[in-house]
């Protein structure tokens, strides 16, 4: 799970990094009636290393907003699905 703040950006920036994040078979999460737009989570394979999640986490965010920021990242990397 990772809370991202994509710092200084317009919203057509944002759409974009969204969409190259949903790509990458990260999602957003959301509830009805509301959108947490700055938390997502992904699932790795149960062999994954903890370092490689990290790694791979990290090179997402950054891939998919290298054009507009610099984004600010709190991971978290467990076995479980995040509850919402």
């Amino acid at each position: 799970m990772v809370t991202a703040d994509f710092p200084n950006l317009i919203p057509l920036q944002r759409i974009k990094i969204y969409k190259c994040l949903g790509k990458k078979k990260w999602r957003k999460i959301t509830a009805v009636g509301r959108d947490i737009s700055t938390v997502w989570y992904a699932q790795f394979e149960d062999d994954t290393p903890y370092s490689a999640a990290i790694y791979t986490t990290r090179k997402d965010f950054r891939e998919c907003s290298k054009l507009y920021t610099i984004p600010k990242l709190a991971i978290h990397v467990g076995p479980n699905k995040p509850v919402f």
